[in-house]
């Protein structure tokens, strides 16, 4: 039996423009939102190879069957929702499926039902292609999960690439139920470097991979990934915490970022460590939607001279690395210590730059909108950004109301 396949929790197995590429090959009308849909699914921390294999199983990309005859933008063709977006809509013999107001909404719900821990495959642990697709196309509706799952796997074999561009990373997850393994969710908004404190001769990425799941010694300490001048090892999905940062799940480390660990191994090259430690966590960053301003030492948590190479060396140095492995990364203010990237820069940059809008304040955060949903919004000396992913590509970015929202707010205080 060939191993199960986890596609929750792990780095994209597809990059963006290969995801756009099989889109625009089939037709699919979901072509035009191809990198909003892949940028979704990748945030919640499931893989976007796997959301198009079952966008391809299920309706050929949005071209066949009750998907496209009833213009559902489902690509899981699924019948409820977990996001609270869109609507249910009756199709005649089949009963009740969802329509969304755009592919990305629909991708966007598609892996969020994978990673709710109130939903059924979070809470039965269905991580993998064997356990979600019975879930998924249960034989009671009719479907053949087991030709269904392999279709799947086919799917991804036919056009997965390497998660990390020049870096070989390998699978060894702590099992449930491991003391240093909490379980809590994660929505990671941070990606925190740390360093090995053992210097000695063979500390290399195995070794340590063996002392995480022997239980991380007296702290019980657990990373999401350790690195070396070899590889990269994975030992926990990117959906949980790990004790690595801060107390316990309290730390505000563990509840926010992922954890890398780079080995500090006398007998390996430091500076083909560090290289393979900034393509691991710009692969991260592209993944979650992250700028290179959220990668941070983990003495940004605690305190701790950690990681004391990086650190002496300048801990800007590798992040600036990590900015420029990011494909349009972005523009860096040291003024305030924040990039501006992507749709957010071209606005900015076209729309009257710093003598309009003033430096950036923040990076992209997610917060609540005056729709009432939460959109990713970066905030500058004079205005507010607003990426708003249900309009069409190239007219996303909105400014916010902000003095009709002062004016509201002035007016109810009276």
């Amino acid at each position: 039996m060939p191993e199960e396949l986890l596609v929750t929790g792990v780095l994209p197995r597809v990059d963006p423009d290969r995801f756009a590429a099989v889109l625009a090959a089939a037709g699919s009308p979901a072509a035009p939102e191809a990198r909003a849909c892949w940028a979704a699914v990748a945030a919640e921390g499931v893989d976007p190879l796997f959301a198009l294999a079952v966008f391809w199983h299920e309706s050929r990309c949005g071209t066949a069957g009750v998907v496209a005859a009833h213009d559902l933008r489902n690509p899981g063709a699924t019948r409820t929702s977990r996001t609270g977006v869109g609507q249910p809509v009756a199709v005649p013999g089949r009963g009740q499926f969802w329509r969304y107001p755009t592919w990305t909404q629909g991708f966007r719900d598609l892996a969020r039902r994978l990673v709710d821990p109130d939903f059924v495959y979070r809470r039965q642990g269905a991580a993998t292609v064997e356990r979600i697709v019975p879930l998924w196309a249960p034989a009671s509706d009719g479907n053949d999960p087991a030709a269904y799952a392999a279709a799947v796997r086919a799917f991804i074999a036919q056009h997965a690439s390497d998660p990390v561009p020049g870096l070989s990373l390998r699978l060894a997850l702590l099992p449930p139920g491991a003391p240093n393994r909490p379980g809590y969710p994660l929505r990671p908004g941070w990606v925190t470097a740390h360093e090995t404190a053992n210097e000695n001769p063979g500390a290399d990425a195995e070794a340590h991979r063996r002392f995480v799941h022997a239980g991380g010694g007296p702290e019980g300490v657990s990373f999401h990934f350790v690195v070396d001048d070899r590889e990269a090892v994975q030992l926990l999905p990117t959906t949980e915490n790990g004790w690595h940062a801060g107390d316990g799940v309290n730390g505000t480390g563990n509840r926010a970022s992922i954890g890398i660990e780079l080995c500090v191994n006398r007998d390996g090259d430091w500076s083909r460590t560090q290289e393979h430690g900034a393509r691991l966590v710009a692969a991260l960053c592209r993944a979650f939607g992250l700028g290179p301003e959220r990668v941070v030492p983990h003495q940004h948590w605690s305190g701790k001279t950690c990681p004391r190479r990086l650190l002496a060396q300048g801990f800007d140095a590798f992040r600036a690395r990590v900015g420029q492995l990011l494909d349009g990364a972005g523009r860096f203010f040291p003024e305030t210590g924040q990039w501006v990237r992507g749709d957010f820069l071209t606005y900015w940059e076209g729309r009257g730059g710093l003598e309009l809008f003033g430096y950036p304040l923040t990076g992209e955060r997610r917060e609540a909108c005056e729709d009432g949903h939460a959109h990713w919004v970066q905030w500058f000396e004079r205005a507010c950004f607003e990426r708003h992913e249900e309009l069409p590509p190239g007219r996303q970015v909105l400014l916010r109301r902000l003095g009709a929202l002062a004016l509201a707010r002035e007016e109810g205080e009276r």
